[in-house]
């Protein structure tokens, strides 16, 4: 079924935008050109933060390098920052969600970031979102940098979708300048300059958790938008119950718990998790002393994975789940009535939005989850 969104898209920048990545491009710009004798400062990144290599490299060095200089410059800080950023990759709040979001509502996506495509694919691929993005480009896609519009209208241009009909993500002002030189609408995120630095975009935000579809949508409709937060918000979220409640026959009464509270399932399975998956989704707890026994202990036995949706799921959830240790929980939540120590605790639940995404993603195909 073809939708209105079908023929509207989202344009994100990358760094800064969707990656906390600022601080390991600064200290490999550093690292890099400390090697060639010039001392780099954080007040020199910020002025190019969002700027491509050659055009950085020539605001530093002036025009006078040679093209093998370039490459062996660009070549050492690109493996620098990857080895930075390697084991640090994270997303900003909201970002995870909102991909999620517009993914759902139709609209088309791009990716169009100054870095090479190394970088992209390893921060798109740590973080599990190079599925929402139909097209993806790189700094040597393009030949001009920003402010130029030239990345995005390329972006456009791949997609099928006019300048007018597309929104960008942004939080460089020099990609706020391409974007608005290209005809789009912009959002702007305070995540590197303040909002005073960004007042050509059509909304400065201080977090991408302040923006939905709905603001997307209002953008582009009727060209300004609110972001109130609602209190009531349909959400998702992943629950696993757990072995000790497989083995004790509960998982129908655990599902009716949640049942109960107006949450409805849009998918679900039966399935005995391996170590690979034990240890991406225990992934954060890596390297903490209990972390071998929470894989040992999740692949013991099969699990019944869920995917809930209804308003404001995933806080329901954990109030219906109770706290981590059954003995320190509320009576009447499942972990009270049906969890055994802080390890076996019958059920898991996404603690947020954005781990709602991830978690979720682990678990299931696009295709394996129903709209209700």
């Amino acid at each position: 079924m073809v939708t209105a969104n079908q023929h509207r898209a989202v344009l994100w920048d990358m760094d800064g935008v969707i990656v906390d990545s600022a601080d390991y491009h600064m200290r490999s710009w550093q690292e890099t050109f400390r090697q060639t004798g010039i001392n780099f400062t954080a007040d020199s990144f910020k002025q190019i933060f969002g700027m491509r290599n050659d055009e950085i490299i020539r605001s530093v060095l002036g025009k006078d390098f040679t093209q093998e200089k370039f490459e062996a410059i660009v070549r050492a800080k690109e493996v620098t920052f990857r080895r930075l950023i390697k084991d640090n990759v994270k997303a900003f709040p909201g970002v995870l969600r909102l991909l999620a979001d517009i993914d759902e509502a139709g609209f088309l996506q791009a990716l169009v970031s100054s870095t090479p495509m190394e970088n992209i694919t390893l921060i798109t691929e740590t973080l599990g979102i190079k599925h929402y993005f139909q097209h993806i480009l790189s700094g040597y896609d393009v030949t001009e940098g920003k402010p130029s519009p030239q990345g995005y209208l390329l972006a456009a241009q791949r997609l099928g979708v006019s300048p007018e009909n597309c929104v960008v993500i942004e939080d460089a002002i020099v990609g706020v300048k391409a974007a608005k030189n290209g005809g789009m609408k912009c959002i702007a995120v305070t995540n590197t300059h303040p909002t005073a630095s960004l007042v050509e975009a059509d909304l400065v935000v201080s977090s991408l958790e302040l923006v939905n579809t709905k603001v997307v949508e209002q953008l582009l409709s009727l060209g300004k938008v609110s972001t109130e937060r609602s209190s009531n918000r349909m959400e998702r979220s992943l629950v696993l119950i757990k072995p000790d409640a497989m083995q004790r026959n509960l998982a129908g009464a655990i599902i009716q718990r949640f049942e109960g509270r107006g949450l409805k399932i849009v998918g679900m399975k039966l399935l005995h998790m391996d170590k690979a998956l034990a240890k991406r989704h225990y992934a954060v707890h890596e390297g903490k002393p209990f972390f071998d026994s929470l894989v040992d202990y999740i692949t013991s036995s099969p699990i019944v994975a869920i995917v809930f949706e209804g308003e404001n799921a995933i806080d329901l959830i954990r109030k219906t789940m109770g706290a981590t240790d059954p003995a320190k929980t509320e009576k009447g939540t499942i972990r009270a009535d049906f969890g055994l120590d802080i390890q076996n605790n019958a059920v898991h639940g996404s603690d947020s939005p954005e781990n709602a995404v991830k978690e979720i993603a682990l678990f299931f195909k696009k295709n394996e989850i129903f709209k209700s």
